[in-house]
């Protein structure tokens, strides 16, 4: 009974790792889907260069230079794929995680309020800005465990984020602006692994179930400053607290009567393999706080017409904390052990066509990886070695139909590659973004 547990609790957390069943912190850090077709057309590169609805997000004192009232409905598609080996003695094993979404992106109104002089400017927004959907898969020896190893773990959910804000003229050349966001999501996940050890002989089936309701909120402020063709723009987005209030459900079954377990094997609760010391229910409400977000960005043009954009974005996710309820053991240095900070950088172009009334976009945008591990905490567990940083190459198109009425539509494809002793990792992933825009003058 005393090797069956120790077995148990060592299947659990290998498999845990394996499965790469995370905790919400890291959900909620990293999975950014992007929003806003124009801007995603090109690298996201939209610091200065925003002219649409999406400045709530991007700068919310560029809803200054909004002249007309506006109305935009988006939809977001991603498709996604990452293939993981398996390193072992035995053999390479593999796994691989699917991800096909598609729904809403973006949905929200501008309205300019009629001045004399100057501008001010009022917005609302929902935008989708984090996505968890997937489906991920295992198949390989374990040479830790030492046996055979399958699993698959579901996953969906995402975040939302709903804007308010308003912009002013502080001057000819400079506005001012701020937005108050409520991040509201979920993280669902409902996992199973089997191991089977042939030489021992041993067979363990665990399944695992959890639900994560996630919120927050935050406030951004930011300046715009505009001259002929040039802006500069930059925010701060304060540092906030994420609230996560999990669910876990948990049981495993073991033998080692020479029979195995089959991964979707039904097995009655009050059979003798149950094992009642692996099967828990629990629920943990915790919070992470996050570091402030600072974003800088030049632009040279006309937004809409012929520009182009630079931005530059800085986190430095080592200093974010994880707070769990005092009956919990603490993680003080979770974030700074096992994240590192961040300059992602972002650029686009845009260019007037000389048919249908369009124009083509192009863009480059570096999302660097935050999460550097190790994932356990064992000493010489393994650190995360980047072999190629998360880069997205954009395309984008947009076309009037008329001074009202206008379609926008961006697409970008990323590839990245990791290792993590025993396991490398490469990821491909393209996104689709669509939206309809419909402006019009509002009489002073």
């Amino acid at each position: 009974m005393k090797k069956t547990i120790i077995k148990i609790t060592a299947v659990l957390t290998a498999l845990l790792w394996m499965i790469n069943i995370s905790h919400a912190q890291e959900v909620v850090v990293e999975n950014d889907t992007g929003f806003g077709a124009r801007a995603m057309g090109m690298g996201g590169a939209q610091v200065a260069a925003v002219n649409d609805l999406t400045a709530l997000l991007y700068n919310p004192a560029a809803l200054a230079r909004l002249n007309q009232l506006e109305v935009q409905f988006g939809l977001n598609m991603m498709k996604r794929k990452l293939d993981t080996s398996l390193k072992s003695a035995s053999g390479t094993g593999l796994a691989s995680a699917t991800t096909d979404y598609s729904g809403l992106g973006t949905v929200g109104i501008v309205y300019p309020v009629p001045t004399e002089r100057g501008s001010l400017v009022f917005g609302a927004a929902y935008n989708r800005v984090k996505g968890f959907a997937g489906n991920f898969k295992i198949d390989g020896y374990n040479d830790y465990l030492k046996g055979y190893q399958t699993g698959e773990s579901i996953e969906e959910g995402g975040v939302g984020v709903i804007s308010l804000g308003g912009a002013v003229d502080i001057s000819q050349n400079v506005s001012v602006g701020a937005a108050f966001d409520i991040w509201l999501g979920d993280y669902k996940r409902d996992s199973r692994s089997l191991l089977n050890d042939e030489t021992d002989p041993y067979s363990q089936l665990d399944l695992k179930r959890a639900d994560d309701d996630i919120s927050a909120w935050s406030f951004k402020p930011a300046i715009l400053y505009f001259k002929d063709d040039f802006r500069f723009g930059a925010y701060a987005r304060l540092p906030m607290t994420f609230h996560i209030d999990e669910s876990v459900y948990s049981e495993g079954y073991s033998r080692d009567d020479g029979e195995y377990f089959s991964l979707y094997e039904y097995i009655d609760p009050s059979s003798e393999f149950t094992d009642d010391e692996v099967t828990y229910v629990d629920n943990i409400k915790y919070k992470i706080k996050t570091p402030m977000q600072i974003g800088f960005g030049v632009s040279w043009g006309t937004p809409g017409r012929n520009s182009m954009a630079f931005d530059l974005i800085y986190e430095n996710w080592t200093q974010a904390k994880l707070e769990y309820p005092s009956d919990y053991m603490p993680e003080p240095n979770y974030f700074r052990d096992k994240y590192r900070s961040a300059l992602s950088w972002r650029v686009g172009v845009e260019k007037k066509l000389p048919f249908f009334n369009s124009v083509g976009r192009l863009g480059y945008m570096r999302q660097p990886l935050l999460f550097k591990g190790p994932r356990g905490y064992e000493a010489g567990e393994p650190r995360i070695s980047v072999t190629n940083e998360r880069d997205f190459i954009t395309v984008g198109f947009g076309k009037n139909f008329d001074r009202s009425l206008g379609m926008d539509i961006g697409y970008t494809y990323g590839l990245w590659s990791q290792e993590e002793t025993p396991r490398e990792e490469e990821e491909n992933r393209s996104r689709v973004y669509v939206s309809i825009t419909y402006r019009t003058q509002i009489n002073k």
